[in-house]
């Protein structure tokens, strides 16, 4: 019988010997896309979840042999995780028994810390993602990534700028407005729930975020990095300023060898301007989310017994 839990110090030479072993890592964070592909090293992973390094850790068990781990770390809030390492080593059986042990575990955990989003990206064909969807976790948006070198364009003045604090109501707009509402539904439909859901790890001090206005409305924006060159890009349908966004950022991200950006399927204005400026489709994605019910704290609801989602 398999179970999931979080690991033990015991654990160690368990996790010794499954960590000779090449496991594929289903969860796809960020910052792997745009790395040279490497396995995953559980055993490093489990010591930074008991050093309290920003991960928890879950094992799943099959008698003493470890058949499976899994990672989790904060988003920009601590009401949201990502999942960021899921390997199933598990040869004798088949149908992703021991990845739904570990998501269901990691739904307990996080109702247990009063989380109320627990994100997964994975690939568009993983096992992870219909495991996912048996434990509860809904579809965000399907993703794509595109990857090659932008070319240079000609950037109008005025129309693009660095972000500022003011631009973070109309940004979570362009979002709105760019995102069908099953997707926000899923994934994130206030100010705050869009916050804490954000993912900043990939981007480091010195990294940014550019704005394109017209009319005095901000109708895109991208943030990106320059060691990485990857980049998100995000607009309103038909926006006429995408492609001197995307100029703007080949301009930043000159020095990077290659430029890197996973954009919804759902966005086919923001898939014209990559491929006019040179980038080339590859793999996709799926993002998933899990929204972890939870009582409001307030005492007249908690009295009536009132559950919500989010917070």
């Amino acid at each position: 019988m398999n179970a999931a839990r979080a690991p033990r110090p015991t654990d160690l030479v368990a996790l010794v010997t499954f960590d000779g072993e090449v496991r594929e890592n289903l969860a796809v964070t960020r910052e792997r896309l745009a790395e040279p592909s490497a396995a995953p090293t559980p055993l490093a992973a489990a010591i930074a979840g008991w050093l309290h390094l920003g991960r928890r850790t879950w094992v799943s068990m099959a008698g003493r042999q470890i058949s499976g781990i899994a990672t989790a770390r904060e988003l920009s809030a601590k009401s949201a995780w990502e999942i960021d390492t899921l390997i199933d080593a598990d040869e004798v059986r088949p149908g992703g028994a021991v990845l739904g042990d570990l998501l269901h575990q990691i739904a307990l955990a996080a109702e247990q810390a009063e989380v109320t989003h627990v994100v997964l990206r994975t690939g568009i064909d993983s096992p992870a993602h219909e495991a996912a969807l048996r434990c509860g976790f809904a579809v965000v948006v399907t993703e794509r990534l595109w990857a090659g070198r932008l070319a240079r364009g000609p950037v109008a003045g005025g129309a693009i700028r660095e972000w500022t604090e003011a631009d973070e109501f109309p940004a979570f707009q362009v979002y709105s407005r760019s995102l069908p509402v099953t997707a926000r539904q899923s994934l994130a439909m206030t100010l705050d729930e869009w916050n804490a859901v954000r993912d900043r790890h990939w981007q480091e001090r010195g990294d940014g975020t550019l704005v394109a206005e017209r009319a005095g409305r901000i109708e895109a924006t991208a943030r990106y990095a320059r060691g990485t060159g990857q980049f998100t890009l995000v607009a309103e349908p038909d926006a006429a300023s995408t492609s001197t966004l995307v100029a703007a950022l080949a301009i930043r991200l000159d020095e990077a060898a290659e430029h890197v950006a996973l954009i919804s399927t759902c966005g086919a204005t923001e898939e014209a301007a990559l491929r006019a400026a040179g980038l080339v489709p590859q793999q996709e994605f799926v993002l998933l989310c899990r929204r972890v019910a939870r009582p409001v704290r307030e005492e007249g609801y908690a009295r009536a017994g009132i559950p919500i989602i989010g917070g």
